[in-house]
């Protein structure tokens, strides 16, 4: 489903990371009826390359390995099940700077479905390549320099989101 709504936001093509061909034919096909043209396809790492957003909707043992080695540069969001976890093991692996990681934070607790999740992704995604810099929540790694001792922790937070990912945290 997010890659159906990042689409239609008409920015970027789409790589569907490890999905059947058919299923990225079937959503670059829906660009003609629904009115998008980026191009939706089926592809593996490789395909990935240079990317400027990355959407994950899990993290596997590779993915930090694999985002380090081929998508240096990109904003990752990360729609998982476990955006806290995912996000501070994404950034123990990748060594990205904290504002390039960001997890998806929707809803008010338990009881969101993948759709709420898709369009939670979506407009990252959105904020992101048109370097909106507006303030939504999402999940970062945030300073804790109240706490006894000061450390890190990944939580929900309000951020400014635009070209380069959290360029804010409030």
């Amino acid at each position: 489903m997010a890659a159906l709504l990042i689409a239609q936001l008409d920015l970027a093509d789409v790589v569907l990371l490890g999905a059947r061909a058919g299923l990225a034919d079937d959503l670059d096909a829906c660009g003609d009826l629904l009115g998008y043209e980026p191009r939706v396809t089926a592809g593996d790492w490789p395909d990935l390359g240079g990317s400027d957003v990355v959407v994950l909707a899990g993290v596997g043992q590779r993915t930090g390995k694999e985002l380090a080695d081929r998508c240096a540069h990109a904003v990752v969001v990360v729609a998982s099940g476990d955006q806290a976890g995912d996000v501070a093991a994404l950034l123990e692996a990748t060594h990205f700077p904290r504002a390039r990681i960001l997890g998806v934070a929707v809803g008010s607790g338990d009881g969101h479905g993948p759709l709420l999740q898709a369009a939670g992704a979506a407009r990252l995604v959105d904020h992101v390549l048109r370097d909106r810099r507006r303030v939504v929540e999402a999940y970062v790694l945030c300073r804790t320099a109240d706490d006894d001792p000061p450390g890190d922790e990944v939580r929900r937070a309000e951020v400014r989101v635009g070209a380069r990912g959290a360029e804010e945290i409030l």
